[in-house]
């Protein structure tokens, strides 16, 4: 058991094994009912994520299209300012080097969330904001509809999107409920359709509601028979 023990201990490092310790002397599958319990709280909060992701920088660029009348206006200075045109110019370059063509639907794609969710950056507060709050926000209620609410509310999703996406643990964060339903309340601002199709399925609140227990009670088993081999 303890090969067993030390061989995950070194295929997922060290300092990844030791973040889901609570306790000196946690045993090798309490660490492992953490692990396996991150991974379905990260699995249970992808399909949100993803959808806001998708649902922002779709928002974003219609709406500055239509404001700017021109589909391309994230290709020139203003509205972006040099930081932005350098990542406009590297999504370019990186779809040529793919063999992409480079068009409007293409490139909004490939650039990154941090791309999207800098434009709410205060650089941008009398370029693009606040006209474009009501066309890319339709549905965020008027009193809270600012930019600087905006951006702090997707800074803290970013936070949570790059924990999950870049698989680190999110397990002792005892906000994430909260956290959860704010990712559900910003997908609303943009699309409630879109909102209520993925609150449909969503199992993030049955997941983390059930907690650690029944993944230590899986693991318990799975060593268990593992040591009759």
């Amino acid at each position: 058991m303890q090969d067993f023990d030390r061989a995950i201990r070194s295929t997922l490092s060290d300092a990844r094994f030791e973040s889901y310790r609570r306790e000196p002397t946690d045993a090798a599958d309490d660490i492992l009912a953490r692990y396996t319990w991150n991974m379905a709280l990260s699995e249970a909060l992808y399909p949100i994520l993803q959808a806001i992701e998708i649902a922002l920088r779709n928002r974003i660029n219609e709406a500055a299209a239509a404001e700017f009348d021109d589909p391309w206006w994230f290709d020139r200075a203003p509205p972006l300012d040099h930081r932005e045109l350098a990542f406009v110019t590297a999504a370019k370059a990186e779809l040529t080097k793919r063999g992409k063509p480079v068009e409007v639907g293409r490139l909004v794609a490939e650039l990154n969330f941090g791309f999207w969710t800098s434009l709410l950056d205060v650089r941008y507060e009398r370029v693009l904001w606040p006209r474009l709050l009501r066309l890319a926000f339709p549905w965020m209620p008027r009193r809270q509809r600012t930019r600087h609410d905006l951006s702090r509310r997707f800074t803290t999703i970013r936070r949570l999107r790059n924990r999950v996406f870049h698989h680190e643990p999110i397990w002792h964060w005892h906000d994430l409920p909260r956290q959860h339903a704010a990712l559900v309340e910003a997908l609303g601002w943009m699309s409630t359709e879109l909102r209520d199709l993925i609150v449909s399925f969503d199992r993030f609140p049955s997941v983390y509601n059930a907690g650690v227990t029944d993944y230590r009670h899986q693991i318990h088993a799975f060593l268990t028979e593992r040591q009759k081999l």
